[in-house]
């Protein structure tokens, strides 16, 4: 009943004005860790995050992954459309996508996932080209890869560290950037002679790959820590920190050539992120000791203007490293408004201001428990995103700060679309006057996806479910008038596998018609009743 049932849609009263409203991104199995938040042309967010398999207590059974959710360890990819609806998805995962199976976004299979866990990586950091184009990079146990998409996603490797890591560290959270060419770029630092500030971008078919600074090991110093990438018109820029001094560094890009000047001392190399103003002047976020600040490129003068947002956490000192470094997040509208987020005591933080100085925004008891958050704000900053993970649950989560009655309460993601397996009979489908009502479920896929019936008599599909309910769940066949699936004609019998049926179904009108299992909507078929005269038996 539960199979075959629809979730009913509550009637939500948002109310009005501005405030801060949190939604549940993901929540499948240990999804969040590594988050970064980005938004397209028209202000829509789309979060990068690991989704991996969640360690459990003994004895307690995992929650099944539904039909149609990426195979883990996987880069998920969540996004939230313009009419309030979810869809998630990933851009790499772990195995090949299964025939008759859609995965949202078409995410490219990369292998070596099988090893990511969330002791061994660093994050992800995701961009949107101008175009639509989603570009997403990770740190995995194996070195540093990007993927392009969507519908599909293809993946590659950008620097190989030459065998699988157990502990994450000698390669820094990378980030990623799109030029206004469309063109990725791609920033990280990593353990050579000395930390090697690198930025990768395509050339032809092959990745460039150029050395913009070096920091020197030193005793005691951190391993690499996050390295953050924006463009300006001149040109990317490439904002991390130099461990040796404590230092914050900015290394931009002219003519081809590199050259790094000072952002600001005393950095703890945590919460560093970047961000590029309407004006093309870069904004850095950092943790020193003592506060969150956030340094703001002046052309007038050349100079920096650093501004305090709030004191720093006070476990700041006890991170862990990888995945569990805390996180701030910075971003600016066009108006040139600051925004700011990061987590403390009470959970998810978010400010606002003009770089020198910075007002909280009120977030609420649900972040309470949220960790790692990352930032993206609207152009007109009518609504700010702010995503991160929630330590209790281990989920991923997304806050929206805006009017309620501007945003729609996003609901659950949609089914796939009927007809996302590929119909085999299609126009040609019952021409030949063949009576066809053989048909097998396998791989969770039908076979053949026509069928063909008399019209005016009463008729049986032998059905053959091959599939094993253990693992896959009940099929049936469901004979509907429209491709929408909205008025049904005949409902078969959920049958768990293996196992044969007979279906007897009542004589049916001359025409076209439409199958699917009601269990897994991605297995549909067209269905064909000819004049039975015309028929050839």
């Amino acid at each position: 009943m539960a199979a075959c049932g629809t979730i009913p849609e509550g009637e939500v009263d948002a109310g009005s004005g501005v405030r801060f409203t949190s939604f549940v991104a993901d929540s499948l199995d240990d999804a969040g860790l590594g988050v970064q938040v980005a938004v397209d042309a028209d202000g829509n967010p789309f979060i990068s995050y690991f989704a991996l398999t969640e360690e459990l207590p003994s004895g307690e059974i995992p929650v099944t992954r539904p039909i149609g959710s990426p195979y883990i360890p996987a880069i998920g990819v969540a996004s939230l459309s313009a009419d309030g609806i979810w869809t998630r998805g990933a851009a790499a995962q772990v195995k090949d996508t299964p025939p008759g199976i859609v995965v949202p976004y078409g995410p490219a299979t990369v292998p070596s996932l099988k090893d990511l866990t969330a002791a061994n990586s660093n994050g992800t950091d995701i961009a949107i080209g101008a175009d639509g184009s989603v570009h997403v990079v990770w740190t995995a146990p194996d070195g540093v890869w990007y993927a392009s998409g969507p519908d599909p996603f293809s993946a590659e490797r950008v620097y190989d560290y030459g065998f699988s890591l157990k502990q994450a560290g000698p390669i820094g959270r990378p980030s990623v950037t799109v030029d206004a060419d469309g063109n990725p770029w791609v920033a990280y630092t990593t353990n050579s002679a000395g930390q090697e500030v690198r930025v990768a971008t395509p050339l032809g078919s092959k990745w460039t790959t150029a050395t913009v600074a070096t920091i020197p090991q030193c005793a005691g110093c951190p391993q690499p820590g996050p390295t953050k990438i924006g463009v300006t018109p001149d040109g990317p820029v490439v904002a991390f920190v130099d461990a040796s001094t404590g230092e914050v560094k900015l290394a931009r890009s002219s003519g081809g050539a590199w050259s790094v000047d000072t952002v600001a001392s005393g950095a703890t190399g945590q919460g560093l992120d970047l961000t590029v103003d309407a004006d093309g002047n870069p904004i850095v976020s950092y943790f020193t000791a003592d506060n969150l600040e956030v340094a703001t490129w002046v052309p007038e003068g050349a100079q920096w203007r650093t501004g305090t947002v709030a004191p720093a956490p006070a476990d700041l000192a006890d991170a862990k490293g990888g995945n569990f470094t805390p996180t701030a997040g910075v971003a600016v509208d066009e108006a040139g408004t600051i925004y700011v987020t990061w987590a403390g005591a009470d959970g998810v933080q978010l400010a606002s201001g003009d770089g020198s100085s910075f007002t909280p925004i009120e977030t609420g008891i649900d972040s309470v428990d949220g960790a790692f958050p990352s930032l993206a704000v609207k152009a007109d900053g009518s609504s700010i995103y702010v995503a991160w993970y929630d330590t209790a649950t281990k989920a991923l989560m997304m806050g929206v700060q805006g009017d309620p009655g501007d945003l729609l309460v996003a609901q659950p993601s949609p089914p796939p679309s009927p007809g996302s397996q590929p119909v085999t009979g299609g126009a040609e489908c019952g021409k030949d006057g063949k009576i066809v009502l053989d048909i097998a479920a396998s791989g969770i896929a039908f076979d053949p996806t026509c069928l063909v019936a008399p019209a005016g008599e009463a008729f049986t599909i032998n059905f053959d479910n091959k599939d094993d309910a253990a693992t896959i769940g009940p099929h049936n066949i469901a004979i509907a008038t429209d491709s929408a699936y909205t008025d049904f004609l005949f409902t078969g019998e959920l049958i768990s596998g293996p196992n044969k049926v007979e279906y007897k179904v009542d004589a049916l009108d001359a025409g076209n018609y439409f199958f699917r299992c009601d269990v897994h909507p991605t297995m549909t078929g067209q269905f064909v009743v000819i004049d039975a005269k015309a028929a050839k038996k």
